[in-house]
């Protein structure tokens, strides 16, 4: 599966996004009738096209992912868990993700981009199988000291999206894929 990535300026607007995105899909694949739905969880699905995608918005940005395969991305940009965060990352880990992965964020010296790196994993695992953030505490992405290159037998990694400033940002992406 080869993974095609779009950029946009993230909109605090939901019906702007949409209209932004689909606007840009029926663009990109000149396609005037394809349409997005959505599941009950959210999750967009392409309609008169046979491609998958995945959005995430993080900050000032909208990334979407397009793929001949099922796919989940996240992103998060990394000053918001970087600095002086009062946030109790171990706390929310302790709370909501594996006991690996609190153990991870707590053995690490920046407990907030270590958070923020399981995050992503986990997001966008869930963006891939469409269950939703409350599958979370149901499957772990590392042993505590290093990443799993795969969940439940799906691939996922670290994503690499190119625009202005796209260093501050960190991107995952769970699926069958090549890029």
């Amino acid at each position: 599966m080869a993974v095609t990535s779009l950029v946009f300026e993230n909109n605090p607007s939901k019906e702007a996004r949409h209209a932004e995105l689909l606007n840009s899909l029926r663009e990109h694949f000149n396609n005037p009738d394809l349409d997005i739905e959505y599941t009950s969880k959210g999750k967009p699905v392409l309609k008169g096209i046979n491609k998958y995608i995945s959005v995430t918005t993080t900050e000032n940005v909208m990334v979407c992912a397009l793929s001949d395969t099922p796919i989940g991305i996240d992103g998060e940009h990394t000053a918001r868990f970087s600095g002086e965060s009062r946030t109790d990352y171990i706390g929310i880990a302790e709370r909501f993700f594996t006991e690996e992965e609190a153990d991870f964020i707590r053995e690490g010296e920046d407990t907030g981009i270590r958070f923020a790196k399981i995050w992503i994993r986990k997001e966008a695992y869930c963006k891939y199988t469409g269950k939703g953030l409350s599958d979370f505490p149901n499957f772990s992405v590392t042993d505590g000291e290093r990443f799993y290159g795969k969940i439940n037998g799906i691939p996922v990694k670290r994503f690499s999206v190119n625009f202005p400033g796209s260093n501050e940002f960190l991107f995952a992406i769970v699926g069958d894929y090549s890029v």
